[in-house]
């Protein structure tokens, strides 16, 4: 009888043991969620705030007029490339907003990169206006994209309790260097 209960105290406790086990993974999972939700959160609104930047009246009009736009592609969204191998970690209310998001600011990266290539040089005036109109477009649509992002990821931090951040305006460098676009901006160390 006697080794009987001493069983059922090692079973029981390593019952015990594995469930607060399980219990802390639960929790480091969540912490490491919100650190994301709220990462994802500032790298959005920089994003948004950037492509505002593009889209704004006077720059647009710019881009349409400058025969050879070339900038550089914005490859600075880290937080999301972290999580690309284990896009799980994201709460389920937002990921569908996250990765539209990203899959359109992928796709301005794709094209931005297109404006330097020889094929966009090869096309005639009205092919790389209406090229450079489609891109304009692209980027409303990845500023509508940010800011359903930015909604959904702030409902999720209330929904959980916790303080929304507010949404930052970053000012960018878009307008850099307007007087040749074939050169590389000056930067000064």
């Amino acid at each position: 009888m006697s080794a009987f209960v001493g069983l059922l105290g090692v079973l029981l406790g390593a019952l015990l043991g594995k469930g607060l086990e399980r219990l802390l993974d639960l929790r480091r999972r969540r912490d490491r969620q919100m650190d994301m939700v709220f990462a994802l959160h500032a790298e959005i609104a920089a994003g948004q705030s950037a492509v505002s930047d593009q889209n704004a009246q006077d720059e647009a009009a710019y881009f349409l007029a400058n025969e050879d736009p070339v900038a550089p592609a914005d490859r600075s969204d880290f937080v999301f490339d972290s999580l690309k191998t284990d896009i799980s970690i994201l709460p389920q209310p937002v990921v569908h907003q996250i990765v539209l998001y990203y899959r359109l600011a992928e796709q301005s990266n794709l094209m931005t990169e297109f404006l330097a290539s020889e094929a966009y040089r090869r096309q005639n005036h009205e092919e790389r206006l209406r090229y450079r109109r489609s891109m304009l477009a692209g980027l409303e649509d990845q500023r509508v994209a940010a800011s359903a992002a930015l909604d959904s990821l702030e409902s999720y931090i209330s929904a959980c309790g916790l303080t929304v951040p507010q949404r930052s305006r970053v000012a960018s460098n878009e307008r850099s260097n307007r007087s040749d676009h074939r050169k590389p901006p000056h930067v000064s160390t």
